[in-house]
Formats: structure tokens, sequence, C-alpha cells
């Protein structure tokens, strides 16, 4: 027979023992991450207006792109048709006021020289101004084009004629460098193609 305190001892020991064994089975139970549904969509849809706002950002860089091109070409164009006009006037003897018509190419030279351009086309921006400075510097040291030497206008002309030359071979520089298509007609006119829409420029 056991004492009472052995009992006691005994008793004990049996209840560890089932405290060890509960204790062994319990297993720890780590809650699994679930992202909810609503997490999911929410991050679709982020991502498609994601690339929408690309899509749209990247479409207006271009279309303002086009547009710079477009109206730096048309206004070198125009001045440079309004400058050739005075030019010519002068050298017909059709001008009224002679310090009045170069105050105008002056002022053609100023607009041209504050063109906004891309880097393709700065070549051709310089080659303009360099042509309407000629023309400026005719119209300057010929005081007379009806009576002036003849051998010294047309030596001026050439000078002029090789100029605008180089100002239409870099125009079209301009273009093959922006991936622009182009057509060179036998008249010395340009055709050109930007966002499928065609422009003609007179050289």
């Amino acid at each position: 027979m056991l004492t009472t305190a052995q009992q006691k001892v005994k008793q004990e020991l049996e209840e560890l023992q089932i405290n060890a064994l509960t204790h062994h089975y319990d297993k720890q139970v780590i809650p699994r991450k679930r992202y909810p549904f609503k997490k999911w969509i929410i991050t679709i849809i982020a991502t498609i207006l994601l690339m929408v706002t690309c899509f749209l950002l990247l479409k207006e860089y271009w279309t303002q792109k086009e547009l710079g091109l477009t109206s730096y070409i048309m206004k070198a164009h125009d001045y440079n048709q309004q400058s050739e006009t005075i030019l010519n006037n002068f050298l017909a003897g059709n001008l009224a006021n002679i310090v009045e018509s170069r105050g105008k190419q002056e002022n053609i030279l100023i607009k041209v020289t504050n063109l906004p351009t891309s880097t393709s086309f700065d070549e051709h921006h310089q080659d303009l101004i360099t042509v309407i400075e000629h023309r400026l510097d005719m119209m300057t040291s010929i005081k007379d084009p009806i009576h002036s030497d003849k051998i010294q206008l047309n030596k001026a002309l050439i000078e002029l004629s090789v100029k605008q030359e180089l100002a239409a071979d870099s125009l079209i520089e301009g273009f093959e460098l922006e991936k622009i298509k182009y057509k060179r007609h036998v008249n010395g006119t340009i055709q050109y193609w930007i966002n499928s829409k065609s422009y003609l420029v007179e050289q």
C-alpha cells in the first residue's frame, strides 16, 4: 500500500504526463493570409488605368510634336515667301518706299530668328536665316537695282541661289531625321505628310 504522500506524488506525476501528451498533440494554427477578391479587382483596375494614362500621355506628346513641326515648317515657308517677294519687287523697281521695304525684310529676319524649332530642323533654321540675311544685304548694298552693276548683281543672285539650295537640302535632312514621308517634285516643290495629312512647300 502506498502512503498518502506517495499517492499524492503519483497523482501529480500522472497529471504531468497527461499535460505533456496533450501539449504534444496541440499544433499551432497559423492563419493563412487571404487576399480578398476586392483587392484583386482594385489591382487590375489600377493597372488598366495606369496603362491608359501612359498611352494618352504618349499620344499627347506625339501630337504636340507633330503640331510643332508643322507649325515651324509652314511659318518658315510663309516668311521665306514674303522675304522673296520683297526682294523681287525691289529688284524690279516696284517699291514705292525702299526704306520701308528694308524694314519689312528686317522684321521677317527677326521673326524667322525667333521661330521655335526641333533639333532635327536646326540646320534648316540657320540656313533660312542666312538666306534672308543675304536678301537684306542685297537691298542694302545695291542702291539702284535697275541701273546697278550687272556683274555685281548677278554674283549676288548666284550666291543667293546657292544658299536657297542649301536651305532646301537641310529641310530634306530634317524630314529624314524626323522620319517624315516626303516627295520632291520636278518643279521644286516638296510634298510631305505628317499624321496622314499632306502639305506642300515651294522652294
